[in-house]
């Protein structure tokens, strides 16, 4: 299969003859959190990433972390870079800067992000930012900086705040026609409710690139707290699989490694254009992945 026609409309894109990889990691908030976030990186650079991306806190919590390694990412590996922006609580002054850092400093994609509440919010701090959803936020962008590539969020299996299906489905489709260009999907293991959304977005007359998120698992009280924060479901056959290894650090890694390389194989051959790691900045689970997949580096 020749991959570049599927994305790279809006996309960075090195690899004609494979699927766009790209991985994610989060600003650390120590100095050996640094230290073993780079070490990260330079571990998954040799698998030659179509492109990497940093997170950004909700509130902006690690806004300057953000902006300062989404530059030297590209800058030092020569890798491209994407940097998380998102607007809840923020002002617009605030996200009119961070945007022409972006572009003074040569990064040319955005992920817009609403962006999760924390518990150091104000309760109406959704309410006194600029923006009050990922929409606005998009449309603001292409109107400011028309160059940028933009990407969105999607829910394959629903949006944990949607009043329905039918409504999420509704403003993922309104995303993009204020201007979004890709979208990255939050993680989930049955395929079939991505190709059900993509379906149903290709019928509606959505073209652009949905990329699977792909969330390796190593701990199961982990995927369980993150899989309740945004709606992922854990599907019984998953369960049960990963509590033969409940206690057990090494067994639940080799398991999880086993049940990403046989989802994203499955993603492969039904022609996604792509995968998003996300990596919880390490690199041992998802090049272990990726080598599974025969996408070794070089």
């Amino acid at each position: 299969m020749n991959y570049s026609g599927c994305v790279m409309d809006g996309l960075l894109h090195n690899n004609a003859k494979r699927p766009l990889i790209s991985f994610e990691f989060f600003p650390p908030k120590t100095a050996k959190g640094e230290e073993r976030f780079w070490e990260a990186l330079e571990g998954l650079a040799p698998y030659r990433p179509d492109f990497i991306s940093v997170t950004y806190g909700a509130g902006g919590g690690d806004r300057e972390n953000t902006g300062r390694l989404v530059c030297q990412v590209q800058e030092k590996l020569g890798l491209p870079a994407m940097a998380h922006l998102t607007c809840i609580g923020e002002d617009q002054a605030v996200l009119e800067r961070m945007l022409d850092h972006y572009r003074d400093n040569g990064i040319t994609h955005i992920l817009a992000l609403r962006g999760d509440r924390s518990d150091r919010m104000a309760p109406d701090a959704l309410e006194k930012g600029a923006f009050q959803s990922a929409r606005q936020l998009t449309a603001f962008i292409r109107r400011r900086h028309p160059d940028f590539r933009i990407g969105v969020a999607a829910y394959p299996e629903v949006h944990p705040e949607a009043a329905s299906p039918e409504a999420d489905l509704a403003y993922f489709q309104d995303k993009i026609r204020v201007g979004a260009d890709f979208a990255i999907t939050q993680f989930f293991y049955e395929n079939a409710a991505l190709y059900r959304f993509t379906a149903a977005n290709r019928s509606a007359g959505v073209t652009v690139p949905i990329i699977p998120g792909i969330m390796p698992i190593t701990d199961f009280k982990q995927i369980k707290r993150f899989a309740d924060l945004c709606g992922a479901v854990l599907p019984d056959w998953l369960v049960t699989r990963l509590a033969e290894a409940r206690e057990d650090v090494e067994a639940m890694q080799r398991i999880g490694i086993q049940v990403a390389v046989e989802q994203c194989r499955d993603l492969l051959r039904q022609g996604v254009p792509g995968l998003h790691f996300f990596t919880l900045n390490r690199s041992d689970v998802t090049s272990a992945i990726l080598d599974g997949l025969g996408l070794k580096p070089g």
